[in-house]
């Protein structure tokens, strides 16, 4: 008998593993399609649902503390269709024209994704949760409700194994009650029909708990739900970190600059807003209270029940100019109001004896309510300027300083939190101007010199996000009494807030803390504290916790301010 050369035998050998791998890939895959193995099938597609629900939920996280990302919280499409057998198969669709199809897996850093019948799991988003278009501004915080539902019961997103084709056979396949018989068909289109893969579908109603007559099944469908409850947790975590980094750095420094005659080592903080419905509150705060909603009104260009035009007011009328240097005088002058919010003086002036002296003209006004809010400083609504007086010309703006102060209540006429300005300029040499012997000046101040501050602009590059999406309707605000408005200067806390587990000890200036979704499963927004925060934060007092987010605790807590 002829020997069979070694190098064949090697051959021979490995032709045989092939085989038996071979062997062994087709009786897995028989196994799935046979009846008799339902438990391996219903097992593999539990498997690949698990995985892409936890990289969904990942995913959602991650994307949301990208800084240029303004709907945090916002679920990928389903795949372009149009990527479909490309190198790019696999990839979210930019906007979704459609929120029901395939699963993006490239997307979510996952491999191809197959159910044990060999087809591509299907995808569906609630509305609210993607981005229909690239236009589109979502609205999405922990309040935000889930419009699909699956057996009655809402849900942001549904992942589905589909299964193998079914027929519609009489009193058999997909005739439970609400749905529509449809021979599904099993060839391949791009797109694909869904109701040729999902039975009982209807875009935002989903069943699974569908009946099962055996042989001639209702539905074959295998479906995970992405509830509130599922994605929250990750999505606050983020958006806490995001508050902390994008929010807090300009919340600390909206009272706490040479703006308003303050410096960071001494801050004011704005009072807060008594708590109640942030559904319907004007968020306007009030003083004397330390700890509520943030005061996130509006007083500019707004509209809806946060827009407070009225809400900065003048305290008195503005003093009339005055000469402060005492190098020359104003010799006639007359002060009107243009307008409601506008006051103006103008008059003539002289120079003294010593000509090249210098002139300088001020007003002042105190403005109410200044500290109810996150204001800034507009200098373009103080204006000075002058003119000859012989030959009239154009007014010629001169250059504007100013101070401001933030009141604490103490002086008869500014109330704590007003804000009491005084501006001016020096005016021109009238013999360098070749004036004559007097000339013309001008001063203007309007209330409009209050305006808002960049953290309540919706298309603010780095914390318009916080705006759109409401989320500080979720936020509860405290601050050291020592460092509100109210307080007399230099404004430094012996007494200041505490939150556990958070250094330093007994320093917080200024705290905010994310309440995240209601425990309690009430309906929000509401007016009950206790839906809001949990424990030692709802109790009103100074000391607040901050520990590990569970099933009864979910506040977040971000530290605005802390002394050293």
């Amino acid at each position: 008998m002829a020997r069979v050369p070694r190098r064949a035998r090697g051959f021979a050998l490995l032709a045989l593993a092939v085989l038996l791998v071979l062997g062994s890939a087709w009786f897995a895959l028989s196994a799935f399609s046979s009846a008799a193995t339902k438990p391996a099938r219903t097992a593999h597609n539990a498997r690949v649902l698990a995985e892409a629900k936890a990289a969904l939920i990942a995913w959602v996280a991650t994307n949301a503390l990208e800084p240029t990302e303004m709907n945090p919280g916002r679920l990928p499409c389903p795949q372009a269709w149009g990527d479909v057998g490309s190198a790019n198969e696999g990839r979210a669709a930019p906007s979704c024209a459609n929120p029901t199809g395939w699963l993006p897996w490239r997307t979510l850093g996952l491999r191809p994704q197959r159910d044990a019948a060999g087809r591509s799991i299907w995808y569906v988003v609630s509305p609210g949760w993607h981005l229909p278009n690239s236009t589109t501004s979502l609205t999405i915080n922990s309040d935000t409700p889930a419009q699909l539902t699956l057996d009655g019961r809402p849900v942001i997103a549904l992942i589905i194994a589909a299964g193998a084709a079914l027929d519609a056979a009489p009193n058999a396949a997909q005739q439970a009650a609400g749905c529509v018989a449809r021979t599904q068909n099993p060839a391949l289109s791009i797109p694909p029909n869904p109701r040729d893969y999902l039975e009982c579908y209807s875009g935002t109603a989903f069943r699974s708990n569908l009946p099962d007559n055996g042989a001639n099944p209702v539905s074959n469908d295998q479906v995970v739900a992405i509830s509130a409850a599922d994605l929250l947790p990750a999505l606050e975590g983020a958006i806490a970190k995001r508050i902390e980094r994008d929010v807090v750095p300009e919340l600390r420094l909206v009272y706490a600059s040479a703006t308003w005659g303050l410096d960071a080592a001494h801050p004011v903080f704005p009072f807060a807003v008594p708590f109640t419905n942030p559904g319907t509150s004007d968020f306007a705060g009030v003083a004397g209270t330390f700890q509520g909603l943030l005061p996130f009104n509006e007083i500019a260009g707004c509209s809806g029940v946060r827009c407070l035009p009225n809400l900065i007011a003048y305290a008195a009328p503005p003093s009339d100019a005055t000469e402060v240097l005492g190098f020359g005088s104003i010799v006639s002058m007359t002060c009107v109001w243009e307008s409601a919010d506008v006051r103006r003086c103008e008059g003539q002036y002289a120079e003294a004896d010593e000509p090249w002296r210098p002139i300088r003209v001020e007003m002042s006004a105190t403005f109410t309510n200044v500290a109810m809010g996150l204001r800034a400083l507009d200098a373009s609504r103080l204006e000075v300027a002058a003119r000859g007086d012989t030959v009239i010309g154009p007014w010629q703006p001169q250059p504007v300083t100013y101070a401001a102060t933030m009141n604490d209540g103490s002086a008869l006429g500014r109330p704590a939190g007003s804000v009491t300005i005084t501006f001016g300029a020096t005016l021109p040499n009238i013999d360098a101007m070749g004036w004559g012997s007097t000339a013309q000046f001008r001063m203007r101040i309007e209330r409009a010199v209050i305006t808002d501050h960049a953290l309540l602009d919706p298309l603010a590059p780095s914390t318009g996000w916080f705006v759109r999406n409401q989320w500080y309707r979720l936020v509860y605000y405290a601050i050291a009494p020592e460092h509100a408005a109210s307080a007399a200067a230099p404004r430094s806390c012996t007494s200041c807030l505490q939150v556990t587990n958070v250094a330093p000890a007994g320093k917080q200036r200024a705290i905010l803390v994310l309440a995240g979704r209601s425990l309690s499963g009430a309906a929000r927004p509401n007016a009950t504290l206790g839906d809001f925060l949990e424990g030692a934060n709802a109790d009103l007092d100074l000391v607040f916790e901050s520990r590990a987010v569970n099933a009864s605790f979910n506040d977040r807590v971000v530290v605005v301010d802390a002394s050293l």
